[in-house]
């Protein structure tokens, strides 16, 4: 079997279509539907940090709303209070913690443990803290 020129394109186009959804901008709107300045702002003032995650799961949040699955973390160890935000249509988390007081892995371990009895488990997309994140620069008067 001899395959067309144009063929052939159209199989090397398909192949390439998976490394453009991977292009960056997924995850840039994931964290953008979690980002809360008020959260975010609070915890670097505090020397914390924020984790922005992807809820996996077959069917995104596998019919649970957002204030359930943020009801079901609330209470996690090393989560800070009233910090987590969560997306339903993006699928996507966020929450607070102090390093000093709990690493990031036993508090992913415990929510994912919470997050499993209703088939949904989280994957990190990024983590902030205060080296990381980028404040504007002050705007000289004139």
């Amino acid at each position: 079997m001899r395959l067309s020129g144009s063929t052939i394109a159209v199989w090397l186009l398909a192949l390439q279509a998976p490394a453009a959804l991977a292009c960056g901008y997924c995850v840039e709107d994931r964290i953008a539907a979690t980002y809360d300045f008020s959260v975010v702002s609070g915890a670097l003032d505090q020397r914390h940090e924020v984790a922005f995650f992807v809820i996996q799961g077959a069917g995104g949040a596998n019919g649970m709303s957002g204030a359930a699955i943020s009801r079901l973390l609330e209470g996690t160890k090393g989560i800070d209070r009233n910090s987590v935000r969560v997306s339903v249509d993006a699928a996507s988390l966020s929450f607070a913690f102090d390093p000093a007081r709990a690493p990031l892995g036993p508090i992913l371990n415990a929510a994912d443990g919470k997050l499993h009895s209703k088939g949904l488990s989280l994957a990190l997309l990024r983590v902030l803290d205060h080296a990381s994140y980028a404040k504007p620069a002050p705007v000289a008067a004139r």
